[in-house]
């Protein structure tokens, strides 16, 4: 399925590892069952930049994925 940017979408799995480097845009690790918002589409090379708020809307994570880094299904 193709993403487009400002969908929502939930994390169904990581096929990467994601380095732990907190900072203001990272609080903690994504983890399967997250949900985010795709705030930019890459084409050349393909990926998203997701970013994952908690429900008072601070960002918990701003990650940039390449479409085999991450499984991904739209909320709807």
């Amino acid at each position: 399925m193709k993403f487009e940017q400002y969908d929502v979408v939930r994390l169904k799995g990581l096929h990467m590892q994601v380095r732990d480097h907190a900072d203001e845009f990272n609080l903690r690790l994504p983890v399967a069952g997250d949900v985010a918002t795709i705030v930019e589409v890459y084409s050349k090379p393909p990926g998203y930049v997701l970013e994952c708020s908690d429900r008072t809307g601070i960002t918990q994570w701003l990650i940039a994925f390449g479409p085999d880094d991450v499984e991904l299904e739209l909320v709807e």
